[in-house]
Formats: structure tokens, sequence, C-alpha cells
């Protein structure tokens, strides 16, 4: 294998779309110092589910830590506010706040938003058709809650709190969505329709998603250890990015299992990303899987396993601590990589392979080369 080496940020093709700085709202805790602790320790995060959720299939749950969402986003607007959008925009805040909450990021008008989502807030939408079928007319529904259930409302409601009126989008696509909408976010970067974006995925815990889970599990198979939270990381073609970035994404390859065999598509998708990036699977430095907690999850880490050196696959602690995390998981395995190479040297340099696969078929692979330039 190679020597790790510092790639000089000159070296880079000006469009090369680059990392240039992430955040995350995790079963670590609120914040990139939080989670980049919590990876780095392999620290597991379940914990006993809250009374309040009432009766659970799981009894424990990998949930934020004390997320107060007024608390953390005062009061104004927040009464009705689903999880889903509020663990979106105190990740937003991370990434595009200082300490003192003023901007620590240049934007302009064509600074877009894409978000990776599973189905939005459960909760919020099975919450307001419960009211349409138990309360005593149909129509004597909470309205207020009725712009929380669209799909897109977590992206927007980032782009209106920090001004930004690029392309805005929301991907749904379950385990891979963090990497579709990272993939979004490269193509309108590269087509010049945007000039920086905030790119990621989010995913909310409660007790309509965990029951929703459970009901979806294979007949004799455990109800799933469920996480929730957000990661989102800004991207900037490498040309014009203001501060030094922490890696490139070199490819981003894509694929949906019709023929049932998780195992090959994940294969083929992984060895088709290596190749469009330019890297031999003996050159992967971290390879980080999903964990999916199912036949395509264990498909997955498989045909990694006979791909990749098996110190890849060691170098970065299992996805399985935070929980199933659903659509935030892709971007959280990202987040993970960042955490683990930035304390290490030997990351130079070198590539990371990161790979997703979702119970409707969709598969995802990405590969990074990672800059090393942050501490």
């Amino acid at each position: 294998m190679s020597n790790a080496t510092a790639v000089p940020r000159a070296a880079l093709p000006p469009d090369t779309p680059v990392i240039t700085g992430w955040s995350a709202v995790s079963p670590y805790g609120v914040g990139r110092e939080a989670f980049t602790a919590g990876v780095r320790a392999g620290a597991k995060t379940a914990v006993m589910a809250d009374a309040a959720h009432g009766t659970l299939p799981s009894p424990e749950v990998c949930t934020v830590p004390g997320f107060d969402i007024q608390e953390l986003l005062g009061k104004r607007g927040t009464a009705k506010m689903d999880r889903l959008t509020a663990l979106t925009l105190v990740a937003s805040d991370g990434l595009l706040r200082d300490a003192t909450g003023e901007p620590a990021v240049t934007t302009d008008d064509l600074t877009g938003v894409v978000l990776g989502i599973t189905m939005g807030s459960l909760e919020n939408v099975t919450d307001f058709l419960r009211q349409s079928y138990t309360n005593e007319r149909p129509f004597y529904v909470d309205a207020g809650r009725i712009p929380f259930g669209s799909l897109n409302h977590a992206a927007g409601a980032t782009a209106i709190r920090h001004g930004l009126k690029g392309p805005n989008t929301t991907v749904a696509g379950g385990r891979a969505a963090g990497l579709l909408a990272l993939n979004y976010a490269r193509r309108l970067l590269g087509q010049g329709r945007a000039t920086k974006y905030v790119a990621g995925s989010a995913e909310e815990f409660s007790a309509a998603h965990a029951w929703y889970e459970a009901t979806a599990a294979r007949p004799g198979e455990p109800a799933p250890l469920l996480g929730e939270g957000c990661g989102l990381f800004l991207l900037e073609p490498a040309g014009t990015a203001e501060r030094p970035p922490l890696a490139a994404v070199l490819s981003i390859e894509t694929r949906v299992d019709i023929d049932d065999d998780p195992f090959a598509t994940a294969d083929a998708c992984a060895r088709r990303a290596l190749e469009r990036a330019g890297v031999s699977a003996d050159e992967v430095w971290a390879a980080v899987p999903c964990a999916a907690p199912s036949d395509a999850g264990r498909a997955e880490y498989e045909a990694l396993a006979a791909l990749v050196p098996a110190d890849a696959l060691r170098r970065v602690p299992s996805m399985e601590l935070l929980g199933d995390t659903s659509a935030a998981a892709s971007s959280f395995q990202i987040a993970a990589v960042l955490s683990v190479a930035a304390a290490d040297p030997g990351s130079r340099g070198r590539a990371a392979l990161v790979t997703a696969v979702d119970r409707d078929g969709a598969v995802a692979a990405a590969v990074l080369r990672l800059l090393g330039e942050d501490a």
C-alpha cells in the first residue's frame, strides 16, 4: 500500500467537490465535538426509552441525549415543530454559525440545501391522521401542524433560518439518503447551478417510527434498536473553497437491487465507485458499511470484507453503536471517517469507501480522498 501523504489543495482539479465543514447531532450529543469523542471512544449509545413514548417494541433506544427543542432553538416558531426539523436546524447552526451564534460561513444567492430523509416526520403525520379519526369531526385537526407534515419542511426551514437562496431539495432514500443528497449536491455544483451546498441527511426517533420498523421486520427478527440524528456537510468546488478541505468527493455510485441479491449489488456498486475514483480496492484506508440490521446489511458487510483489506473495515467503529439511524446513517458514516482520520496522520491522502443499503433495494457507495488539513 502507498505511503500516507497529504494531498496539496492545489493538486485537485478546481471543480472537484470538497467537504470543508461538517456538523452532527447524534446519540453522542449535540455538536461535532460530542460526535467525534463518541466515535473515537467506540462508545455505545443505547439507553432505556423515555416512558413518555409509551409502549415500544424495543425497550432501548439511541436518541439524542437531552434534546429540548425550545431550549436549543428558542420558543418562537417551535411550539409545534417536529423533531426531524429541529434536529436539522440544530445541526445547521453547528455548521453555519460560530459559538456566539454569528454566521461562520460566507453564503450567497447560489448556496443550496439538500437533505436526505426517509419519509419526513412520521410522528407528525400519524398524530395528524389520528386527530382526523378520533376528534368529533374529521376536519377538527391542528392546522398548525400542516406545514411540518410536508416532506421538504426541514430543508426549507434550514434555508429560511440561514438565508440560503440556492436550490433547495429533499431526497427520500432511506439509509442511502445521505449519499444520494451528497451526489445531488455534487451534480449541481458541477453544473454551476450552486456555489456551495449544505448537504446531509436526518432521521427522528418516535414511537410511530419504532412500530413501523418493527412491523416491517421479517418474521422472527427482533425489533431493531433505533437511533436518530442529523449529519450535515458543507460542500464546495476545490477551486473556490474558502476553507481548507477535509476530504474530496471522488465518486458516488448508486444501484437498485432488482434481483434480490444484495451481495452482488453492493459489490458491483462499490467496485464501480472505486473504478470511477481511480482507486484500487487495496488502496482503501477505511471502509464503512451502514450496518443495517437486515440481510441486506449483512450482505453489504460481506461484500466489503471480500473487497478491501481487513484493516480498512476495522479503522472506523461500527455504526451499530449509534443504533439504526435510517436516513441519517450514511451522513454519520462520513462524519465518523472524518472524525477518525483527523486524529490519524496516516490517513492523509488516503481513500475511504462509504456504502449504504436500504430495505427497498437502494444501494450507494462513495469514495473520498482524505486531505488532512483539519486537526
